[in-house]
């Protein structure tokens, strides 16, 4: 089991959302404007929908319930009132080596940071896969999340990378409920595309 600090999801979260999720905290659901993006919705698996970020630099295709929670990070909320979202995920475009302290090393990964304490998330069942988003290479990894202070119990986790040019890169991130759902979400990232 390879642990990893709370503060990882921390460091992205306040990028992403990720610590209001994971802390369990109750979260409101937004709506993100769809506009100009019905010509798009042809390249979408059936039944999915593609969705733009707030500033619109990425778009994707999700399935149905996902929805917008803030300016790049989707979840699928949950049925009873005040519970955290079942799924959670964010994709964005990070400036390269600006926003390097909320990612961390790159590529991305589920292994632990140095000094990792008592607020370590351990990840067990790790495989990476290479992948490929929006015609470049990515680096993704899956695995099951314990502990740390979200008190998490093998929460199906994951992270990817890719490299958009020297000055920008792809960051996905997500949490599900079942397993099976990172496949869904590997799925949605080979529908992404970069905007700007």
């Amino acid at each position: 089991m390879s642990p990893i600090p709370d503060k990882l999801w921390r460091a992205a979260g306040s990028r992403t959302g990720a610590v209001l999720v994971l802390a369990g905290c109750a979260v409101a659901v937004g709506a993100g404007s769809q506009t100009g993006l019905s010509a798009a919705q042809s390249d979408c698996p059936a039944r999915w929908r593609r969705h733009a970020s707030t500033d619109s630099s990425v778009t994707i295709c999700l399935p149905a319930g996902f929805v917008l929670r803030e300016e790049h990070t989707w979840m699928r909320p949950s049925r009873v009132r005040g519970a955290p979202p079942i799924d959670f995920f964010s994709v964005e475009v990070v400036a390269w080596p600006a926003d390097s302290a909320s990612v961390g090393p790159w590529p991305p990964t589920l292994a632990p940071e140095p000094g990792c304490q008592v607020d370590c998330i351990t990840v067990d069942s790790t495989t990476t896969h290479p992948d490929t988003w929006d015609g470049v290479t990515a680096h993704t990894e899956i695995g099951l999340a314990s502990g740390g202070v979200a008190g998490l119990r093998r929460r199906p986790v994951m992270v990817s990378g890719w490299i958009i040019s020297n000055d920008r890169r792809g960051f996905a991130q997500g949490w599900a409920e079942k397993a099976v759902t990172l496949d869904t979400l590997r799925q949605a990232l080979r529908t992404v595309k970069v905007t700007r």
